[in-house]
């Protein structure tokens, strides 16, 4: 299996496109060819590991079956305090609405599924980073979400590792008195969009590799929609229509929810149908400020003035909506770097009309305001006696406003982070104006305490010290750092 970048260039193998991460042309990495399908009829009765495996056996057939095998399960157990089998946080919602099931990562360590895809990726670098040709000892440069960055930051890693987040998202505080942080993090105030560009100039930048290498380093660029990523949520995709396949005979297809903050997990599915897996129609809720609507509805992009909040400016391109749109462009990397170019200009065409079919043909996008979600969470909590998060609850909104002859078909919610993340929206929606406001642990306390929610134990951290920023280039920043670790015996 090779893989090809959405921005042209060398063909890789499977592993070489895990260690790169960007392409040397800053491009994600996609399979050049579609893998023999995954008869899931088989796979019933196995463990997670098990089905996970043959689902990256697929995709990155480097390793064997067994190896695979054996690293998912050291991956999944490292996510363990004690010696119990990791199980799939997949549950069925209540016993009368048998065919409604939800993916959530509230038991996880640091309560998303950026746990399970940086447990697999750490574990496969640690393992393989031997065979890359490139001389020199992996160093891990992550620009990623604050979900992937609270992750990386909590688990011991035996490589060099810096992270690069955005310091304005809800979780700036916990992870800023994560005790990695204060070595290991970056913090910057700019747009996510303007730094990931930056981020993945660097990656096809051949003089900053080359400076890295003569310090004894190549870099492992780790990005929204990395390979791994991306790789994980098809697996995981995997494991769910086995496991709901298993207790429902009559099952026919499965639909799936997703937020947008997640185009990872859709990227996945994407990959998870290609093996001929049963999916139906993906639900995506974007919340707002909305983005995807206009340009799957009509090819065009937001206004941004309308569109989007003031604190959200230039956050309103996802970045992994890249990879779906190579595909629904034939593949072709001009045309794709003709819409790329011009992505940021306000209500500017960008899809043709056969382009945004294609696009539609399995995904229902939509967003709702603030008031509709606080709806939807408070409903589904009645119903389910779980608790959504507002992102989750956007896409909720826009299957319940959309989808047909709901008792006959299975759908899977996917809530890749835990409530007690986004404990003001959540918190207002259950408990109303008792919510407390001003008091962040009270609140998180009284929202899972009554939700019976597990708080992971970086959420009680106190006034965090400040956190390193970056300031001036990229590069530069980085450098700066490496010659700061080097003199700590890094």
């Amino acid at each position: 299996m090779k893989y090809i970048s959405t921005r042209g260039g060398e063909v890789v193998s499977g592993l070489e496109a895990v260690w790169r991460g960007i392409s040397s042309e800053g491009g994600l990495y996609i399979p050049q060819d579609l893998p023999p399908s995954l008869p899931y009829q088989e796979l019933m009765g196995r463990s997670l590991e098990e089905l996970m495996a043959e689902f990256f056996y697929r995709f990155l057939p480097d390793l064997s079956l067994d190896d695979w095998k054996a690293l998912l399960g050291h991956a999944l157990q490292s996510l363990k305090e004690n010696q119990e089998a990791f199980e799939l946080p997949l549950v069925r919602v209540n016993n009368y609405l048998d065919r409604y099931y939800l993916l959530l990562a509230d038991a996880l360590p640091t309560g998303s599924l950026s746990d399970l895809s940086g447990a697999i990726l750490r574990t496969l670098l640690e393992w393989t980073g031997e065979k890359d040709p490139r001389a020199g000892r992996p160093l891990v440069l992550s620009l990623v979400g604050e979900d992937h960055a609270a992750s990386s930051l909590s688990w011991t890693m035996d490589l060099p590792h810096l992270v690069i987040m955005s310091q304005n998202g809800a979780r700036s505080r916990e992870i800023a008195g994560l005790p990695a942080a204060r070595d290991q993090l970056l913090g910057f105030s700019e747009s996510f969009d303007e730094r990931y560009r930056e981020f993945t100039r660097l990656a096809s930048d051949s003089s900053f590799e080359a400076q890295l290498m003569d310090r004894g380093f190549k870099p492992v660029f780790v990005g929204p929609g990395h390979i791994l990523e991306v790789l994980t949520a098809g697996a995981l995709a995997t494991a769910i229509v086995v496991s709901i396949r298993e207790s429902l005979e009559d099952m026919d297809k499965i639909d799936f929810v997703v937020h947008k903050n997640h185009l990872s997990f859709l990227a996945g599915l994407v990959y998870a149908s290609s093996l001929q897996l049963p999916l139906g129609l993906v639900y995506l809720g974007e919340n707002e400020p909305a983005s995807l609507t206009p340009l799957f509805r009509s090819g065009r992009t937001a206004n941004p003035r309308r569109r989007r909040r003031r604190d959200d400016e230039g956050a309103a391109w996802p970045v992994n909506l890249e990879r779906l749109l190579f595909e629904v462009t034939g593949r072709d990397e001009e045309r794709l770097k003709e819409i790329l170019d011009q992505a940021d200009q306000a209500d500017r065409q960008l899809l043709t009309e056969d382009e945004v079919n294609l696009l539609n043909q399995s995904v229902i996008v939509g967003g709702n305001d603030y008031k509709r979600c606080l709806r939807a969470i408070k409903t589904f909590y009645d119903q389910t006696d779980y608790l959504l998060a507002r992102e989750t609850a956007d896409a909720v909104a826009v299957w319940a406003k959309h989808v047909k002859q709901k008792d006959q078909v299975p759908v899977c919610f996917i809530q890749d982070r835990s409530p007690l993340t986004d404990y003001v929206t959540s918190g207002r929606a259950l408990f109303g104006d008792k919510a407390p406001r001003h008091d962040r642990e009270a609140a998180i306390s009284m929202l899972a305490q009554e939700a019976g929610i597990p708080a992971w134990q970086s959420l009680d951290q106190e006034e965090a010290p400040p956190v390193q920023k970056l300031e001036g280039p990229l590069d530069q920043a980085i450098v700066n750092w490496l010659d700061k670790e080097e003199n700590h015996g890094f």
